[in-house]
């Protein structure tokens, strides 16, 4: 019954439609940024979301602050001002930490469903009422380095009281409601490892992405050049259908766009546009007797042949 409660406290912004006012100005700077810029933020060049990295960072540094601002109330008087330093120290890191946090974590939060935003939103208010008391204990400690904790002290274990529940949000938003994590890793595993048919060669036609159904998965075929490749057809960043999507050349390759974000594959399932940064699962295709048929590939990151 507790967890029932919990995840329906957790739940609850996702219904609050009055962040929509909020969300959709936000959204629309985020999205004006340059592309390469946002692909950085992604963690494109990563092949992983950016965002928990400089996040952990951070609120790492703010619970070892923390950890050490309550250890130094049982020192001696004249040993405390060098645990307070290193506390200093700690939190600094963590406000530092907090911008590319920021940066990436508002990238990511821009290219959600709705309901997703407005559990991101309530994430973003927590995590930055922790970083502004981080950054009221520092800026104490600093102007009256000589005059005990100052308020300091209280400033800091504020700050792991709102990162502890930032994070409980963000953790709920990732496991809860999938947002940053990759939709389609289960096709490895549940796609055919046999061959199955997937149609008459003639369904399907030069560059037009087209769904068929490849034992308990759906795949998006796209034929290029005469050559047909395959892919899974819900998209690794929210689950989009591909085979709604549309084909473009980028850097002389051939690629399919996601619908819903932009999220840009080559045929050999690699994201180089949008914010997808997990790779498609790929399909092994063979055409005989004017019949294609296809079985999943196993190893990701493995291209089909």
């Amino acid at each position: 019954m507790r967890g029932v409660l919990l995840r329906r406290l957790l739940d609850a912004p996702s219904t609050w439609t009055a962040l929509d006012r909020v969300a959709a100005p936000v959204r629309d700077v985020v999205q004006a940024a340059p592309e390469g810029l946002r692909r950085v933020l992604h963690g494109a060049w990563l092949g992983h979301a950016l965002h928990p990295v400089p996040a952990q960072l951070a609120v790492g540094c703010y619970t070892s602050a923390a950890l050490v601002d309550a250890f130094a109330r049982t020192l001696p008087r004249a040993a405390r001002p060098g645990a307070r330093a290193a506390s200093t120290m700690l939190l600094a890191t963590g406000t530092a930490a907090a911008l590319p946090s920021a940066a990436s974590g508002l990238t990511d939060w821009a290219e959600l469903h709705e309901d997703q935003q407005r559990t991101g939103l309530v994430h973003a208010a927590l995590t930055t009422a922790a970083t502004a008391s981080a950054l009221v204990a520092v800026v104490r400690r600093l102007r009256h380095p000589l005059r005990g904790s100052d308020g300091a002290d209280a400033a800091s274990f504020a700050t792991l009281v709102l990162s502890g529940l930032g994070a409980a949000v963000g953790g709920h938003l990732a496991y809860r409601w999938a947002a940053g994590v990759n939709h389609v890793e289960d096709v490895t595993h549940t796609g055919p490892e046999d061959w199955v048919d997937l149609g008459a060669s003639a369904d399907f036609v030069e560059r037009r992405p087209t769904r068929a159904r490849a034992g308990g998965v759906d795949a998006v075929v796209l034929r290029v050049a005469g050559r047909l490749h395959a892919m899974a057809d819900r998209c690794s960043h929210l689950a989009a259908p591909l085979s709604d999507g549309e084909v473009v050349e980028r850097d002389g390759q051939v690629c399919l766009v996601c619908p819903w974000h932009g999220s840009t594959f080559t045929t050999d399932g690699e994201p180089v546009a949008g914010p997808a940064t997990a790779p498609q699962p790929l399909f092994h295709v063979e055409e005989h007797d004017g019949r294609v048929r296809a079985r999943v590939v196993t190893l990701p990151g493995v291209a089909a042949s």
